[in-house]
């Protein structure tokens, strides 16, 4: 197909290059070539699956073209800059979804460069289309349909037709080709054509043919030289290997019977042979019989009675056939790769503008990662870092108090919360407001947990700023040691967590609560009071209250520090 449009295009003054695809990392496009073969040949029920998961498994498609990229991308980028082409032209699905996949990346090497693709087959393979494709070429227009319905082609589609050798449209006498080829000239010709590698029921297609008087089998086993070898021991009829002279075996045959609908059954139908589909191979092979059929450009035969009958049929009086195929052909089926190539419908994309491109998208999926992080932040801080199962096994529950300042000067508070393991949570703005405050009850034995800074905005959030480690350093720079508990007053971000995690802090997932409980704590819970906005006297009235509540619910304190096990080190 490549051959046949770089002619037309030749013809014009256009000068073109072709390359294989799977040359542009050959390795894995022989590994790929190979395995398909096998699949097709071995196992054609897991090309059915395959193809039927492509059709309804939409992430098939997105790993096939990741795929694509990581081996081909790169060997197809040097051809495109060694060539610099003006318009490149996809012709196997593969090459399709990569070229449209680099467009859509806005690749700097093509993303000013018109792209078409032609849909040689009747049914389009689902990874086919591609949504950045500018121009799709249809043979019919019912790949013309599935394009626009099923695979979701924004470009262009337009309906040209196949492309065929101009070879076969011209005239070559029946009996001249069967003497040059040695076949009998009183018998019915069957042309068996199975592509290249030679697959499908070829061998069981041959010998039934080969089994009536009247019919003369020929089959084109390509590069499969084991079923030509096999078909030669039956008999009956003729099996050629890998052969150029198609034409001349078209040209002596009365039908072609093939098993895909692929560029043999076009050239059949330009050669003006009635062309018959039978037992076609599995996948797409069986979706575009089914669409040449829909259009009158083959006759599919669904048992033996049937074929056998057809070829009698057909070879007698192909005229009805031949011209429901003739009608599939256009007059200039290249004339929107011309026009493709004549106009400048891009707006070429500077490599500057490409990059610039690729760094806002860049930024914005780091502030996507970034928001993302801070939402699992304050969920792994609510179940605590660093902190030991005591609290889910626990009978016990913890309390920590927020307490005013001034309160910290009081006996009674500094007895009470050490007397019975209540932690005390002091923030950096505590430190720093009330040095001496903070200095006195830490050497009275109360439990100083960072509070962090004891600052709250808005754009926390957004701009965070990390709590943790300034309420640490402004604790440690009025006590002299390192407080290592922490408990956050506001939501954590991902630079807390960070932080903590770098420097083995714990972190407390304490329930906040103000006054009084609004809530009774149950076995385990780890609570903080916060009574700061009181008045001391009523700071005092309120945690005892709550102490008392706590006996008559027979829940028992637990010194706070048992819980995370952390002790102060000196700084």
């Amino acid at each position: 197909m490549a051959h046949v449009i770089t002619e037309e295009l030749n013809s014009y003054g256009i000068e073109c290059e072709t390359r294989d695809f799977l040359d542009a990392s050959p390795r894995v496009g022989r590994l790929l070539e190979r395995g398909f073969k096998l699949e097709v040949e071995r196992a054609p029920w897991a090309y059915q699956l395959e193809f039927w998961l492509w059709n309804t498994f939409s992430p098939m498609a997105t790993f096939t073209r990741r795929a694509l990229q990581a081996f081909f991308q790169r060997g197809v980028v040097r051809w495109i800059e060694e060539t610099e082409p003006d318009i490149i032209i996809a012709l196997h699905p593969f090459s399709a979804q990569l070229l449209g996949q680099m467009r859509h990346q806005r690749n700097p090497v093509i993303s000013h460069r018109p792209i078409a693709t032609f849909l040689t087959d009747y049914s389009v393979h689902p990874l086919w289309v591609h949504p950045a494709v500018d121009l799709h070429l249809c043979v019919s227009e019912t790949a013309a349909v599935q394009a626009r319905n099923r695979a979701g082609a924004n470009g262009e589609i337009v309906v040209t037709g196949p492309f065929v050798d101009q070879r076969f449209f011209r005239d070559v006498d029946q009996s001249t080709a069967r003497e040059a080829l040695g076949v009998p000239s009183h018998q019915s010709v069957a042309l068996i054509a199975s592509g290249s590698w030679g697959v499908g029921d070829i061998a069981q297609t041959f010998q039934l043919l080969a089994a009536q008087e009247d019919v003369y089998p020929i089959a084109l086993c390509g590069h499969n030289y084991d079923l030509q070898a096999q078909l030669e021991r039956c008999g009956g009829g003729l099996s050629v290997g890998w052969t150029e002279e198609v034409r001349l075996y078209m040209a002596a045959a009365d039908v072609v019977i093939q098993n895909a609908g692929g560029l043999t059954a076009l050239e059949a139908m330009a050669a003006r042979r009635p062309v018959i589909s039978y037992r076609p191979i599995a996948g797409h092979g069986r979706e575009n019989v089914a669409a040449m059929e829909s259009v009158g450009a083959t006759v599919w035969c669904h048992d033996e009675k049937q074929l056998l009958q057809q070829v009698h049929d057909l070879s007698n009086d192909p005229g009805e056939q031949v011209n429901k195929q003739l009608d599939q052909f256009h007059t200039a089926p290249h004339q929107p790769i011309l026009e493709l190539l004549h106009e400048a419908r891009l707006v070429p994309t500077t490599r500057h503008g490409v990059w610039a491109l690729r760094a806002t998208k860049s930024a914005i999926m780091l502030v996507v990662l970034f928001v993302i992080a801070n939402l699992l932040s304050g969920v792994i801080g609510y179940h605590g870092l660093n902190l030991t199962k005591t609290a889910n096994k626990s009978s016990y529950v913890y309390l920590s108090v927020r307490l005013p300042t001034g309160a910290l000067l009081n006996p009674n508070f500094d007895s009470m919360t050490a007397d019975e393991g209540i932690g005390v949570v002091i923030t950096g703005q505590q430190a720093l407001a009330h040095p001496s405050v903070i200095r006195y009850a830490f050497h009275q034995g109360i439990e100083v947990i960072n509070g962090g800074t004891g600052t709250s905005s808005d754009f926390n959030f957004i701009l965070p700023e990390n709590d943790l480690s300034s309420g640490r350093a402004e604790l440690a720079h009025v006590l002299g040691v390192q407080i290592n508990s922490y408990l956050p007053q506001n939501t954590m971000n991902a630079v807390d967590l960070a932080w903590a995690s770098l420097h083995h802090q714990t972190i407390i997932p304490a329930r906040i609560v103000s006054h009084h409980f609004n809530l009774t704590p149950h076995p385990g819970a780890i609570v903080e009071l916060n009574l700061s906005q009181l008045s001391i006297t009523n700071a005092e009235v309120d945690l005892q209250e709550e102490l008392k509540r706590l006996n008559t619910d027979h829940l028992t304190l637990a010194p706070f520090a048992t819980l995370h096990g952390a002790e102060s080190v000196h700084a």
